[in-house]
């Protein structure tokens, strides 16, 4: 069977990059491509009958159209021998623990030099981790008990933490139905809870508490 990757990213310009980084390395045989969340599902579900069909995927964390985790999930629950290399271009400190938790296997940043993306994939395609060093930085800190920000976060359910992740990059309510495919009622509620357990009232409150937190950059 030839080799296959699986490359999540909206931006052409670094689909492009990372695709012809992988030809020039003869990682894989083939490069397919995904703009979207839902055009990678759509991948993934016309070839999941082959669980082997893809030998890794790399994600990009912030998609416009699909929520990290549930894109993790998925392609765990439908790939579960295809191991996820995350990027973005900042830290993804809200969802850090959750993505360790899950399995994910490995993290870099898109302003990584080749050679570390290069070790990060050939690592991880011996079936070890790679997670790049201010990320280490950040597990780190979140095995620390009396760390404030973690003693929260840990609190909220997945789906919490993910409507959490949408109203920081703010999503409408009506986006976010679309987005998990929820009820606006049901939002609604989800919203009232996180904004209880992280102590905020309103969404500019939000912003500051996300703000100090670092989730986000003024």
């Amino acid at each position: 069977m030839e080799s296959r990757v699986l490359l999540i990213d909206d931006h052409p310009v670094v689909q492009l990059g990372i695709k012809s980084f992988i030809e020039r390395n003869n990682l894989f045989k083939h490069t397919d491509l995904a703009s979207t969340g839902k055009e990678a599902v759509g991948l993934i579900k016309a070839n999941r009958s082959n669980s082997e069909y893809y030998q890794l995927a790399i994600v990009d964390i912030n998609l416009p159209d699909y929520e990290a985790l549930a894109l993790v999930r998925f392609i765990m629950d439908n790939c579960p021998k295809t191991p996820i290399l995350m990027f973005s271009m900042e830290p993804p400190k809200l969802y850090l623990k959750r993505l360790l938790n899950l399995g994910v296997k490995g993290y870099i940043s898109k302003t990584s030099p080749d050679d570390e993306l290069l070790f990060a994939i050939k690592s991880i395609l011996a079936g070890k981790t790679y997670f790049a060093s201010d990320i280490m930085k950040e597990i780190m800190a979140a095995e620390d008990e009396d760390d404030e920000y973690n003693e929260v976060t840990s609190d909220l359910s997945s789906r919490e933490s993910e409507i959490l992740s949408l109203l920081i990059r703010g999503k409408s309510s009506k986006e976010i139905c679309e987005l998990l495919n929820l009820h606006k009622s049901s939002v609604a509620t989800y919203r009232t809870r996180v904004f209880e357990k992280i102590g905020v009232k309103t969404n500019f409150e939000l912003y500051q508490w996300a703000l100090k937190e670092g989730l986000i950059h003024p």
